[in-house]
């Protein structure tokens, strides 16, 4: 009995460690922006769109070629075990241009500016209309001909 004992004990410390550390809490990063050094770099009225793309790259929202704006979106987040995300920290920069394409803002934007910024959601349709995954696949159970397979 005393060695079932042990065993028991060592399997429920071994099991607890497990979930423990299975359950820690990661930061997650996702998009980019520039960091602040980069940006000193730009210089308002001076730095033209090349300038601005080659010292900081390709931006995550806009062409880069035509648009007035070009926005930097990058955020942190906590993942814990099953639950939902939880936002660390979002910061979004905006380069804007005026109509030499020069640059006429530098913008940093962060949670604590509690400005919500909309991107706009695109739907493709599908060709195969309300039919789900499971019913185009069984549908065409009987539509196959020999013929086809074997290419005769």
């Amino acid at each position: 009995m005393h060695r079932n004992t042990r065993l028991a004990i060592s399997v429920s410390l071994i099991l607890g460690a497990l979930v423990v550390t299975g359950c820690s809490s990661d930061i997650r990063k996702s998009g980019y922006y520039p960091l602040e050094q980069e940006l000193e770099v730009i210089k308002i009225g001076q730095s033209t769109r090349a300038q601005v793309l080659s010292a900081i790259g390709s931006p995550s929202i806009g062409s880069g070629d035509v648009d007035k704006e070009l926005y930097y979106v990058g955020q942190r987040a906590r993942h814990f075990g099953p639950f939902k995300p939880q936002l660390v920290d979002r910061q979004i920069v905006v380069v804007s241009f005026d109509s030499a394409d020069r640059v006429k803002n530098v913008q940093v934007l962060g949670l604590q500016d509690g400005q919500v910024v909309v991107l706009s959601q695109r739907v493709t349709e599908t060709i195969s209309g309300d039919f789900g995954f499971f019913k185009q696949l069984l549908g065409n159970v009987g539509n196959v001909d020999a013929s086809q397979i074997l290419g005769s």
